[in-house]
């Protein structure tokens, strides 16, 4: 190790009225090369963050580098881009999951920088526990299929995105499916820009946006951005205890990169921790109580998030597929014939946009056996009846009663998603339920348009004749409304 000597003047002030005295004294800079940065670190790996169970590939490393008054620590991420580990204290404990697919021997680098701003970086390989298969909160967070998730604002539930309210007023999925408890809260950007007292620097970064986003991905990192794509801020995040039968809370999210982080009424807290409401594949509700810790009732923050980005996670789920029912609510209808209208395919799966006439009931459909292949009840007519989409591509059609009619393959098209369609449903003949073109003697089509598309709505649009280049023209359509089961 080679040291440059930066010679500097000390003034000892002294408490009587005399001259100061001054002593010369020298400061000690260290310069390391890459070999001798690391000489006699020491390293380990755990199974936990404690570090109470040894294990030769641990994801958690506690390490040690004697000779540095301080490190940072970091990998690099397929893009080349550097992700911090750790940073500041020269020993400590670091967790490094990898993700689904690579290497399990990895490279963790270690820079150190000196007062006259000289890096040294060196490097270490360890071996580590690279996941066969994401956690089940991890999926949900971040996709099985895709790695990562984008998370939006959701104005959905009550309108209010973010505010405050009673501190477990009840179970947290009714928090996160109807804003129990609600108080208060922020329904536009502009009633953001009115809060920012409740920020640390009384400034919108950008996540007072009801545009913003932020992302999850599978290796346990989370990046916010404002509404240009612009990054506001970046960490990483974990879920402590989850529990998905949890009554008040399914786990809490250990993170400080979530959008808008505050604590309201704090004056700018940033909790780290939250917990976990509600959770499913579209939807997301976190909660903090009032300096984290409220009895019943006591205020506390809500955060109300949703994505529309995991599409295969919300057709059929993560583990042995999901099930889809007729959408009935004794009002709306679940099949019938629309103008193919073209616009916004949300219109459709919402308000039923195009419209000209459909089934309610079983007994309605029992009068329109004419549009079958034979004349003949299936026994999907029910409103019981459902079909299956697992993660390994087979669909299943089943009658009222559980039996099955058919079964056969599927496969979720997205490269032709646009405004009108989220993505193409491609299956064998017959497969879903009532799978019949309206007014065409029975025609079962083999591809469909999923027009609308979230954890618990599906909306599928067949054009007369399968003639999708006819968008807009106002020509007849078939439409089925599904809700999962």
């Amino acid at each position: 190790m080679k040291k440059s000597i930066l010679l500097f003047a000390v003034a000892l002030g002294m408490l009587t009225a005399c001259d100061p005295i001054k002593e010369e004294g020298s400061m000690a800079i260290d310069s390391f090369t890459a070999s001798s940065l690391l000489d006699g670190a020491q390293f380990s790996q755990y199974a936990d963050q404690a570090c109470t169970t040894p294990q030769s590939d641990g994801n958690w490393i506690k390490y040690s580098v004697p000779k540095a008054s301080s490190v940072y620590i970091y990998y690099l991420k397929a893009d080349g881009s550097e992700f911090k580990l750790a940073s500041g204290s020269a020993a400590g404990v670091f967790n490094f999951v990898p993700a689904r697919g690579s290497d399990p021997v990895q490279t963790v680098y270690f820079r150190y920088q000196n007062a006259k701003g000289e890096e040294t970086v060196a490097s270490v390989d360890f071996t580590v526990q690279v996941a066969s298969e994401l956690k089940p909160e991890i999926r949900l967070l971040a996709s099985n299929d895709y790695g990562k998730k984008t998370w939006k604002w959701d104005p959905s539930i009550t309108g209010a995105v973010w505010g405050n309210m009673g501190y477990q007023p009840g179970d947290g999925a009714s928090v996160g499916t109807s804003g129990n408890g609600q108080w208060w809260g922020v329904t536009t950007t502009d009633e953001f820009n009115g809060q920012l007292q409740h920020t640390e620097d009384g400034t919108n970064h950008g996540d007072g946006d009801l545009n913003a986003y932020m992302v999850f991905t599978e290796d346990g990192l989370i990046n916010a951005y404002d509404a240009t794509g612009s990054v506001i801020r970046s960490g990483t995040y974990e879920v402590k205890d989850y529990n998905p039968s949890g009554e008040m809370k399914i786990g809490d999210l250990v993170t400080n990169a979530i959008l808008w982080p505050y604590e309201i009424n704090s004056g700018g807290n940033i909790p780290g921790t939250y917990e976990i409401a509600y959770l499913t594949s579209d939807k997301l509700t976190l909660v903090y109580p009032d300096g984290g810790s409220q009895g019943a009732w006591g205020e506390a923050t809500f955060w109300h998030f949703c994505s529309d980005s995991d599409v295969l996670g919300m057709a059929y789920g993560y583990d042995n597929g999901k099930d889809w029912t007729w959408d009935y609510d004794g009002e709306n209808t679940v099949w019938g014939n629309m103008g193919y209208c073209g616009g916004n395919g949300i219109d459709v799966g919402v308000a039923h946009n195009g419209q000209w006439w459909g089934v309610t009931n079983e007994e309605e459909f029992m009068g329109q056996l004419n549009h079958t292949n034979d004349g003949n009840a299936h026994g999907d007519e029910s409103m019981d009846a459902y079909f299956t989409l697992t993660p390994d591509g087979v669909i299943t059609r089943h009658a009222g009663d559980g039996s099955v009619i058919n079964s056969g393959s599927f496969e979720i098209d997205q490269t032709v998603a646009n405004d009108w369609k989220v993505a193409n449903l491609n299956t064998t003949a017959g497969t879903i339920l009532f799978p019949y073109e309206i007014n065409s003697g029975g025609n079962m089509p083999t591809s469909f348009e999923m027009v609308y598309l979230t954890g618990s709505k599906m909306c599928l649009v067949y054009p007369d004749g399968g003639d999708f280049s006819t968008n807009g023209s106002w020509g007849e359509a078939t439409y089925w409304h599904f809700k999962a089961k």
